[in-house]
């Protein structure tokens, strides 16, 4: 939206007129996710449908129920999709005008849950499963856009080595990259099928477990009855391995917040992503959607918490605080997808200083690492005597107000001289030129060093290996889908023999 725009000038929204632009579409997109994702995962009715509908093609293969039977239920079931609610029985029920003997039929031999829930964080896995790749992407993107931008790497908050924006985002990536290792141990953990196994010995009637499994698109059947009531501690492994992703995106979104500020100024952010104040006319908060994403992040980790506690303490059973647990896995994967939609959409509207930030890594002092190896390797002096007589220059230097570049030969002397140590006996343009870091990119560049080359070729080589997870992402899509097929094949087949 222009300044001199009709629509400005017409809209009395301050939230438009300090950053002079609406907010990012991607952002309103974005906070309302989470509400509107809980509410589609969460409506069991369909899924429960599946199961009925799976079960009632095993059960009719298996001769338990009647052709009279399967001609009322399917119609039944196929209007699940069109509606909210719980499923099951009771609305089987209600559908069929009150006929609970046909109603029943869709409950011989297994228990009210399994594997509905499984079914319903499976889908909220395979969300969190397509923006977490899309992220990944966005991290290499930016990542190698910008493998030269030199700025300070930090420790403790302070100074510590010079790195390159490129070099932290890989870091960024491998981060999130081991999460999704994670979360696809977990998925692999939820995508069992734990139907058939009654309440916790078995059917008791003559079933095919196997069938299901087939028919519902999963990848294994939980084998012993008894675990697939008491167990469900795939729950813990999703919020874990979302727990982790967050974490991460946290503690990035953190040094982000912090590097947006006015006092340090090394990042520009967009109009569309900042934040403002209804008192302060003055304001338009570079960092707020750092702040946003780690509220996304904290819900995580009290979804993870909740549902922790609500298995502690708990016997090995079939039992309701573990059986309602799955709505803190819906939740929490809800809020992780949300996160990382902002981020990702977000990140490549940080916009480095890279001016600044070379302002800054040449006023810190950190080629005193660089020139500490030269002492060793040009002197022969000790590795510890080197950064002795190092701190002690850059001590001086501090307190004289000797800048980096303007360091000496005669400075590093009376330095180690100082420090009771041989003097080294460099000469100024030796000295100028580790502590300057003029030259930083040019120095030997060991596996995963934040040379520009290097970091290129470790995106590369990570896009590779994004590529291959796609591939595991539609996989997993494919399956399901191919088995739902199967199992509309079956229902066609059965209805067209029970006619």
């Amino acid at each position: 939206m222009e300044f001199d725009s009709e629509e400005y000038r017409a809209s009395h929204d301050h939230r438009r007129h300090t950053p002079g632009v609406p907010d990012a579409a991607q952002w309103n997109h974005y906070r309302r996710l989470p509400a509107m994702r809980v509410k589609e995962t969460g409506n069991r009715l369909p899924f429960c449908a599946l199961m009925d509908k799976a079960w009632l093609v095993m059960l009719y293969r298996k001769g338990h129920v009647s052709d009279e039977e399967v001609r009322k239920l399917f119609p039944v079931l196929a209007q699940a999709n069109e509606e909210q609610g719980w499923g099951g029985e009771a609305w089987i029920r209600e559908k069929l005008g009150g006929d609970e003997d046909t109603a029943f039929a869709v409950n011989h031999g297994r228990t009210l849950q399994e594997p509905m829930a499984r079914m319903m964080m499976r889908e909220s896995l395979l969300y969190a499963f397509d923006e977490l790749l899309l992220t990944l992407e966005s991290v290499l993107d930016v990542a190698e856009e910008h493998a030269d931008v030199l700025m300070a790497g930090h420790s403790h908050w302070a100074h510590a080595q010079p790195t390159t924006w490129g070099a932290y985002l890989l870091a960024v990536h491998d981060g999130l990259s081991r999460g999704l290792e994670q979360l696809e141990l977990a998925y692999r953990h939820t995508n069992m099928n734990s139907g058939g196994c009654g309440a916790c010995s078995g059917a008791r009637w003559d079933v095919d477990r196997e069938l299901i499994t087939d028919l519902l698109g999963f990848d294994e059947t939980v084998e012993p009855a008894y675990d697939c009531e008491a167990g469900q501690e795939e729950m813990l492994t999703i919020l874990f391995a979302a727990s982790n992703i967050a974490v991460t995106l946290s503690r990035v979104c953190l040094d982000l917040n912090v590097w947006v500020t006015e006092e340090w100024d090394i990042f520009d952010v967009d109009m569309a992503w900042r934040g403002v104040s209804s008192f302060m006319p003055h304001k338009a908060n570079a960092g707020n959607r750092f702040e946003n994403i780690r509220e996304n992040c904290n819900r995580v980790l009290g979804e993870m918490q909740t549902c922790l506690f609500s298995f502690k303490n708990e016997p090995l059973q079939d039992i309701l605080p573990v059986y309602h647990a799955d709505r803190y896995v819906r939740s929490g994967l809800a809020e992780l997808e949300a996160g990382l939609g902002i981020f990702r959409h977000l990140l490549p509207n940080v916009r480095p200083r890279a001016d600044r930030m070379w302002e800054l890594v040449r006023e810190g002092y950190s080629g005193a690492v660089d020139l500490a190896i030269r002492i060793v390797k040009e002197r022969g002096l000790g590795g510890r005597c080197a950064h002795r007589i190092c701190c002690t220059m850059v001590r001086i230097a501090r307190e004289r107000g000797i800048r980096p570049w303007e360091c000496t030969g005669a400075l590093l002397d009376e330095a180690a001289r100082i420090s009771n140590d041989p003097e080294p006996n460099l000469s100024d343009e030796a000295v100028r030129h580790d502590m300057g870091l003029e030259h930083f990119h040019e120095t030997a560049c060991n596996l995963g060093d934040p040379k520009p080359q290097e970091t290129r070729r470790l995106v590369a080589k990570r896009r590779e290996a994004l590529s291959d997870a796609r591939d595991r992402q539609q996989a997993r899509r494919d399956k399901i889908e191919e088995a739902l097929e199967r199992l509309q094949a079956e229902i066609d087949a059965i209805m067209g023999e029970s006619e």
